[in-house]
């Protein structure tokens, strides 16, 4: 199933997108945005990224789909190299947009695109974390 994995605001209405089969690109939503019900969203940065892999803006979604045909890129090699660090940077990053916007899902986006790309068990191991349990308690 396509999902999108990460995403960046970049000017106006385009955004840079990637994903999970490792396309990589530019997407201009302008023309998404002229029309209802788009049109009404007041702050375009405001969106979140859902679990299945679309953007959201206050329930008006864009699918995964949708995207990846307006999005001019390429196709990148999925590299699935595990950097604790960067791991950790990413999820203090979303912690603080989170908890700056009031908005829980940008650390849960955060949290589940790793555990979704390296599964629970390497996200477990690579944290230091003892169980699944003390995982889902912390």
């Amino acid at each position: 199933m396509l999902k999108v994995i990460d995403v960046d605001f970049v000017s106006d209405h385009t955004l840079e997108l990637t994903f999970n089969d490792g396309y990589q690109g530019y997407a201009d939503l302008s023309v998404y945005f002229k029309k209802t019900p788009f049109s009404e969203i007041k702050d375009f940065k405001r969106f979140s990224l859902t679990r299945d892999g679309s953007l959201n803006w206050d329930g008006n979604e864009l699918t995964a789909a949708t995207l990846r045909d307006i999005t001019k890129g390429s196709q990148k090699s999925v590299e699935l190299s595990f950097n604790v660090q960067e791991m950790e940077a990413v999820i203090k990053q979303a912690s603080w947009e989170s908890m700056m916007e009031g908005r829980p899902d940008i650390l849960q986006a955060a949290i589940r695109s790793y555990v979704e790309q390296f599964g629970h068990g390497q996200v477990i191991a690579k944290a230091g974390i003892k169980s699944r349990t003390s995982a889902y308690r912390s």
